[in-house]
């Protein structure tokens, strides 16, 4: 003979209130939906590029020129106190969104003026 907590352990699960399980149902599914849909949206605002608001110059790359040598002449140019070129060149880089140091004759970047 079984006991009664054996049969309560062997019994099946009723849904009680099927009106109760639908809201609860809904609302776990709301809360998944947002928070997936922010999740994304916090992804796709890392990957843009940032939009910097200070002020540029445009130069043409002339043939010979370098990173290095670009930021240096515009150190000495548009800073009154001698920055680190090494911080221009990421500067640099970074508002023209290059992947390396190789730029080219021709190409017009964007000088971002502090």
């Amino acid at each position: 003979m079984k006991s009664s907590n054996q049969r309560r352990r062997n019994r099946k699960m009723k849904i009680v209130s099927k009106t109760r399980f639908a809201m609860s149902m809904t609302l776990i599914f709301v809360f998944l939906l947002s928070t997936s849909m922010i999740a994304f949206a916090t992804l796709e605002n890392n990957d843009a590029p940032e939009k910097l608001t200070e002020q540029t110059i445009t130069y043409t790359v002339q043939s010979g020129d370098t990173l290095w040598s670009i930021a240096a002449d515009f150190n000495k140019e548009h800073y009154d106190q001698e920055e680190d070129v090494r911080k221009i060149i990421y500067d640099i880089r970074k508002h023209n969104a290059l992947s390396g140091n190789t730029i080219y004759a021709g190409q017009e970047l964007e000088l971002p003026v502090s």
